[in-house]
């Protein structure tokens, strides 16, 4: 079930039974009656259950890397905090617009609701804005005609996740891009097996392009389609934790790494 609608839910059944036992239990018991623990349960979750809610919906929510596509930015095992009230205020659960905020921007790293499975949370990089046409040629990004340079950093020892540290390291090589004031690292597999040509295409109307700094490993708009703005859920600001479950250790290095603007 989906987290937001199981904390909903449970802010809805607290509040529900303590709100019965003020109405209408209370005035019944004796001074000597103590409530049931049902109602001191609710009564005590029910305001920490609530400010939860508000915090998640309204303002922040924490998000897990689940796979490789944004390395080498994120990891598997990151977690970032997600904007939410940049972006705009929606209505919980059904996101129903209730105010313009900042628009997202090129560059951008951003968490969506997938557009084949809503259910499903994506987090990529904003490569196109509405009316921009992306086009990818082997391993050169063009947007409205014009190369997005990219600046050689060096060899990227890429291992495929859950190999481990003896797992097979696949030759790749790792670039810095600018987007949109962003300065950010991308990695592009060094062999002509994996360099894939797309485009021309027009992003449409109140729709973003995705793409993932793992470039040649990431399934993205390239495959799916555009991000309609409606399943936009916020921008990804830093990383507050970082878990390496192959090496069951932290990340220090990782954490606190910024995502907003500079790499």
């Amino acid at each position: 079930m989906d987290f937001t609608l199981g904390l909903f839910l449970a802010v809805l059944l607290s509040g529900l039974i303590w709100l019965v036992d003020i109405v209408f239990l209370r005035r019944r018991r004796d001074k000597e009656t103590r409530e049931s623990l049902i109602v001191e349960y609710a009564r005590s979750f029910f305001p920490v259950l609530l400010v939860v809610f508000l915090i998640r919906s309204f303002l922040f929510e924490p998000f897990q890397i689940p796979s490789g596509s944004m390395i080498p930015t994120l990891r598997v095992g990151d977690f970032v905090l997600v904007n939410k009230f940049q972006w705009g205020l929606r209505l919980p659960l059904i996101h129903t617009p209730l105010t313009r905020g900042s628009p997202v921007e090129a560059g951008d790293i951003m968490v969506f609701r997938y557009p084949k499975n809503p259910r499903i949370d994506y987090i990529k990089r904003v490569i196109g804005l509405p009316g921009d046409t992306i086009e990818v040629k082997g391993n050169d990004l063009y947007i409205n005609g014009k190369l997005v340079p990219q600046k050689f950093i060096g060899n990227f020892n890429y291992r495929p996740e859950g190999q481990g540290a003896e797992g097979m390291v696949i030759p790749t090589k790792e670039y810095a891009q600018e987007l949109g004031g962003h300065h950010f690292h991308i990695i592009e597999f060094d062999t002509p097996e994996a360099q894939m040509d797309f485009g021309p295409y027009k992003v449409p109307p109140h729709s973003y392009f995705m793409m993932g700094d793992d470039r040649d490993n990431s399934n993205d708009s390239r495959f799916w389609g555009v991000v309609p703005e409606r399943n936009i859920v916020g921008k990804a600001m830093f990383v507050w934790f970082s878990w390496d479950a192959e090496d069951w250790s932290i990340r220090w290095k990782q954490i606190g790494r910024s995502l907003d603007g500079q790499h």
